[in-house]
């Protein structure tokens, strides 16, 4: 997931996004609880968005962006993808990279999605990936 997202931002003159261990905790815990609890939201059942869980787990959402400037919260993307003849993404192979590629074409696919993946303003990102038995819930945290 990091590798096909920063060959986005690339071939659209993005810089690349570093990886984030932290981040990615977040990302895997929203992950996790989506597919344990079947909900597919950004707010849990507890009624936290992405910034108040991020908060709750120690991560820093206030970033300086120089000249006085700062951007208070995490972007996140969720996505939550089957295997097998998936619509408009052909076949997804129950694999890592199958379903990293399907994933990433449907957030490039959605231009509120997209717009996360190209915001010059993130610097960090964090994915975490779960499964049901069903569907494998996608998590991308930036910062």
């Amino acid at each position: 997931m990091l590798q096909l997202t920063n060959e986005e931002r690339a071939s659209n003159g993005v810089a690349p996004l570093g990886w984030d261990d932290a981040l990615a905790v977040v990302a895997r815990d929203h992950s996790t609880d989506m597919a344990e609890h079947h909900f597919f939201s950004h707010t849990n059942l507890q009624g936290e968005g992405p910034t108040e869980r991020a908060q709750r787990m120690g991560y820093p959402t206030r970033k300086d962006l120089g000249g006085g400037w700062y951007s208070e919260g995490i972007g996140e993307n969720i996505n939550q993808m089957p295997t097998g003849n998936v619509v408009g993404y052909g076949y997804v192979n129950n694999d890592a990279e199958s379903i990293g590629r399907a994933t990433v074409k449907a957030f490039m696919d959605s231009p509120g999605h997209r717009g996360l993946i190209l915001k010059a303003e993130f610097s960090n990102i964090g994915v975490g990936v779960a499964y049901d038995g069903t569907y494998y819930y996608t998590t991308q945290n930036f910062w």
